[in-house]
């Protein structure tokens, strides 16, 4: 054999060798080529141009690599219709199982990127199971049918057990990706949460996941869930990643590396699909370099029943001391009452006070933009009139044994524990937490102890607020500032272990040390009272907007063809002030603007004009009708009306019909195409009313408000109809 020849196949046979060892890998400029494709586009969302685009640019890529791909349109008959589709492409593995990877067309440019790059990838280097990448088109939009790709797909892959949805969500590289695991009380299963962060944390790639999510997950106070609910609803295991801020400049290359490595070992690292369903578990990371740990249901159990146990047996000890508190407890059990009744009208006053101090700052949403300092500020309105009550009532024939209050903080601990235990049994630990220091504070006979104990009883309430608001838990929030009833309940028997410990120690000091007056309980009432007068004006006096944040103005115009009005509604979360309004090219000033205005004009413009022929033939009438404007709205409605029932026997776009039989609405989907070409047949003898209503947003020639500290966006509507 010729030298040269001997060393060629040496060379082969070692390159094929590094090759089994090291398979090539995909590469972050390819990730990044993707990416900047799509976004590109500019608008992808429901139906536009640039979402048409970034479906033939997937589907080219997936032809070229000989991935095989289905094309699904979203025209779902009575379930809305779009002009959008789903491309679910199918790269087969050695095992049944199915890993599916989705991602958002409209806008997710990066993760629609890393599902690309991946099919490549698992095109040279099979996968272990069948992988599924779902692009989904019209992920996002206002209608009562989105999102349309993410619902379709989950009629699609419903009712099967050997698969889960890992979800990507991120228009560019982020910064960290945020778990969403479930809402609307449903979670993803303990196995696929756990197993997924632990592969994210392995590639030390930077994620936010916190147990309260969890809980406010399972108790349907996560918020909105977005495209994730259509997945938890068909049943199917699934977890959200969403992009959370931009990766800085030199990183982006390291953290698409390792996020494809991160899904590939995802799919190695499933042998079979876990049988069990556990969705009760609780979250812990101490740090954010730390590995995830997942604590499932039953353990914790024990630990609960275990520490219940010893609690119960314990007091035991001193059987003789406790009966004589318990007598000393029932002989004024209506205190209890008394208390948590006034404590909760004190909660309902603060509600009311917070709710008109919203009214007075006519803004609505302003919670929103300082929500710890509106959480204060009822707790101190709350906590000053209760300290008031205490030392209105010092000449009430009420009970000054420390000891009754002592027990009385136990007790309403333990009503609070049996709620939580209704609601969520981590949170019960909690409590449980609690229950344990409190009876440490009742135990103890030195003051100077009490003190720090009764602080440390309320830190898990107050980690737990500070968690809330830092999050923030928007639906929570809301609830316990703004719901008169339950959540003062809540909130009541959450305070008053507090207040009875308060009270215990004051009566303490003058049971046990004789002190005729004590300086701490009126000075603490003048405190809070001047920190909750302090913090209304400030509330009155905040505006969270200005230059560098602008207020945001929603303007619409709307244009009544039918009745020859137009009217301007002016809209904002705070009040607007002076501005200048600019229509048809005239200047107008607006003066003392609230959060609302509405100006009556006559229209100047006819944005949209219907043509109508028609045809009958053996009782049948085919009516056709056009619809053109100057501009493609970005959404058309269209309606039958009649006075009588009517059949509508068929359409060239799906469309459902009222029981009554006297109206119709013909389904069309954002972003239709315009001029619009309407056909549909009735019955021969029906007397109809076509209604349209189109809506453009930054539509041509639009009226503005301006000022330099506002950002204004135009919304144009227009009513038309014509007698068919």
């Amino acid at each position: 054999m010729k030298p040269s020849l001997c060393f060629m196949r040496r060379w082969i046979t070692a390159f094929f060798f590094f090759l089994m060892i090291f398979p090539l890998t995909a590469s972050p400029r390819d990730v990044e080529a993707h990416s900047s494709v799509l976004s590109g586009f500019q608008d992808r969302s429901d139906g536009t141009e640039g979402e048409l685009k970034a479906i033939n640019y997937i589907a080219g890529f997936l032809s070229e690599n000989n991935i095989p791909y289905e094309r699904l349109p979203l025209d779902s008959g009575d379930r809305g219709h779009s002009f959008s589709s789903n491309l679910i492409a199918t790269i087969q593995g050695s095992r049944s199982e199915r890993i599916i990877f989705a991602a958002p067309i409209d806008d997710g440019a990066y993760s629609t990127a890393l599902l690309l790059e991946l099919a490549s990838d698992l095109k040279i280097n099979p996968p272990k199971h069948t992988i599924i990448l779902a692009f989904l088109g019209a992920e996002r939009g206002e209608t009562e049918f989105h999102p349309y790709g993410s619902r379709l797909a989950a009629e699609m892959f419903g009712g099967r057990e050997d698969l889960f949805v890992i979800y990507l969500d991120s228009e560019v590289v982020p910064d960290l990706w945020r778990f969403q695991i479930g809402g609307n009380g449903t979670v993803s299963p303990y196995w696929l949460v756990e197993k997924t962060a632990q592969v994210i944390s392995s590639e030390y790639i930077p994620y936010r996941m916190r147990g309260t999510d969890i809980h406010a997950a399972r108790l349907g106070l996560q918020g909105d869930v977005g495209a994730l609910a259509s997945w938890l609803e068909a049943g199917i295991p699934s977890i959200r990643l969403a992009g959370e801020g931009k990766a800085e400049q030199g990183k982006e290359d390291r953290l698409i590396t390792r996020f494809l490595t991160a899904m590939k070992t995802l799919d190695r690292d499933f042998d079979a699909l876990p049988d069990e369903d556990e969705r009760t578990y609780i979250f812990l990371r101490p740090l954010s370099s730390s590995a995830p740990k997942l604590i499932p249901e039953l353990p914790y159990i024990g630990v609960f029943l275990a520490i219940s146990v010893i609690l119960l047996i314990t007091p035991l000890f001193q059987l003789r001391k406790i009966r004589l508190n318990l007598k000393r407890f029932a002989r004024f059990w209506w205190t209890w009452p008394l208390l948590f009744i006034l404590v909760f009208l004190f909660l309902f006053l603060s509600t009311l006070i917070v709710e008109e101090s919203i009214l007075l700052a006519n803004f609505p949403d302003l919670w929103k933009h300082a929500p710890g300092i509106f959480i204060f500020f009822k707790l101190a309105v709350t906590g000053a009139l209760t300290l008031n009550f205490i030392l209105i009532t010092q000449g009430l024939p009420l009970p000054r044994s420390p000891h009754f209050y002592s027990y009385g903080a136990i007790f309403s601990s333990i009503l609070f524990l049996l709620v939580l235990m209704a609601l969520d049994v981590t949170m019960a630990f909690y409590a449980l937490l609690v229950i344990i220091i409190l009876l440490l504070f009742t135990i103890s006979k030195n003051v100077q102890r009490k003190i720090p104990l009764l602080i440390l009883a309320q830190l898990p309430y107050l980690i737990g607020a500070v968690v809330v608001v830092k999050e923030p838990y928007y639906p929570i929030l809301q609830y316990m500032l703004l719901n008169r009833i339950s959540a003062n309940i809540i909130l009541t028997l959450t305070l008053l272990p507090l207040i009875f410990g308060i009270v215990s120690l004051s009566y303490w000091r003058i049971h046990y040390q004789r002190i005729r007056l004590i300086i701490v309980t009126p000075a603490a009432t003048l405190t809070l009272s001047l920190m909750a007068i302090i913090t209304l004006i400030w509330i009155l006096g905040l505006h969270p907007y200005g230059p560098g944040s602008p207020q945001p103005v929603i303007l619409i115009d709307d244009i009544d063809l039918v009745k020859g009005s137009r009217k301007l509604e002016l809209s904002s979360p705070g009040p607007v002030g002076d501005a200048v309004l600019s229509l048809d090219g005239i200047d107008y000033a607006l003066e003392d603007i609230g959060r609302k205005a509405e100006i009556q004009t006559q229209p100047s413009i006819i944005p949209l004009k219907m043509e109508e022929t028609s045809r009958t033939f053996l009782g049948r009438r085919t009516v056709a009708v056009t619809i053109r404007g100057d501009d493609a709205p970005s959404s058309l409605e269209i309606s039958l009306h009649s006075l009588s029932p009517f059949t509508l026997h068929e359409a060239n776009y799906p469309f459902g019909m009222s029981p009554s039989g006297t109206n119709a609405i013909i389904y069309l989907g954002a972003n239709p195409p315009f001029p619009l070409d309407l056909r549909f047949t009735v019955n021969g003898d029906a007397k109809l009313v076509l209604r349209a209503v189109a809506s453009w947003k930054n539509p041509i020639d639009p009226p503005s408000v301006n000022r330099t500290d506002l950002e204004d966006t135009i919304i144009r509507r227009a009513r038309a109809e014509i007698r068919l």
